[in-house]
């Protein structure tokens, strides 16, 4: 009878122990910590570190710490990409440049994987143009800016090629749910 009473007993340490597993599972700390872990993963997706920008000006070395939130739009006049910010750049490295619009030499689809890996933020609508999605809204076959950011009339009123619409709708819901998401205070 000992043998039972002693398993009897050992259930009744693990009944217990599992009772309160669970009350913590449920309990408001364990969701406060899971959500706060969901959030900074999040705030990195929509605050991702600065990314090194090497350009020229007058044939003159200049480097740039940019800041994704800052693109508006990069399009393409040749060989040559514009990348258009809502505020002017100023370089860190070499010569003294500031400007809200830099130029930028690589292709177009190196530019997106280079400064938004993750694919959040950036969005290719055309053959030669990258907008920020943060910035558009979609507006029947043109893309135009929320609001007046930039004075360069190329960033507003864009088309869209048909290809690129569904990819446009699909990731500026997904941006927009992350950004709801950020926005939400979660209360004890």
């Amino acid at each position: 009878m000992s043998t039972s009473n002693n398993d009897i007993s050992e259930l009744k340490k693990r009944i217990r122990k599992l009772q309160e597993e669970n009350e913590y599972l449920k309990s408001p700390l364990y969701h406060y910590e899971i959500l706060e872990t969901i959030k900074g993963t999040y705030s990195i997706l929509l605050n991702p570190p600065l990314v090194k920008l090497y350009t020229t000006k007058g044939q003159k070395a200049c480097n740039f710490d940019i800041n994704i939130n800052d693109i508006i739009c990069v399009i393409s006049a040749g060989k040559t990409k514009w990348i258009y910010f809502n505020k002017p750049q100023t370089s860190v490295y070499g010569e003294r440049f500031v400007s809200d619009k830099i130029s930028y030499t690589g292709n177009i689809e190196d530019f997106c994987t280079e400064f938004d890996k993750p694919q959040v933020h950036l969005l290719k609508i055309s053959r030669s143009v990258v907008i920020n999605l943060s910035y558009y809204y979609l507006n029947s076959k043109k893309v135009q800016l929320l609001g007046t950011l930039n004075p360069y009339n190329k960033c507003n009123n864009i088309t869209i090629s048909p290809s690129y619409v569904e990819d446009f709708v699909i990731r500026k819901s997904a941006l927009d749910n992350i950004i709801s998401f950020q926005k939400i205070q979660f209360r004890g």
